[in-house]
């Protein structure tokens, strides 16, 4: 799939858990947030499909994304970013003797 079309089916999907997705410019990269109530995506309006995608990816692996349905193609992409956030807060143990 395109990267464009995988943005559009992302969008939809962070719409249907209450979030708005913003274009802004400025020197930031985006990524999800809560401002007044509101939930929002902001990206940068210089950045490839290739990196809004990997943002919207990341809030929907943040969020209760299995209540929104995915085609198989855009789930497979997100669970991506689900391993990946799962390894970062649940380290494997060590195995240090002590």
């Amino acid at each position: 799939m395109k990267a464009s079309k995988l943005v559009e089916h992302l969008q939809e999907a962070v719409a249907k858990l209450g979030y708005r997705v913003r274009i802004e410019q400025g020197r930031f990269r985006g990524g999800s947030c809560v401002h007044d109530d509101e939930k929002l995506v902001i990206m940068n309006r210089r950045l490839g499909d290739e990196e809004r995608a990997e943002i919207l990816a990341r809030t929907l692996a943040e969020n209760d994304y299995e209540q929104v349905f995915l085609i198989p193609e855009v789930r497979a992409f997100v669970e991506k970013f689900v391993s990946a956030q799962n390894e970062m807060t649940n380290p494997p143990a060590g195995g240090e003797a002590s």
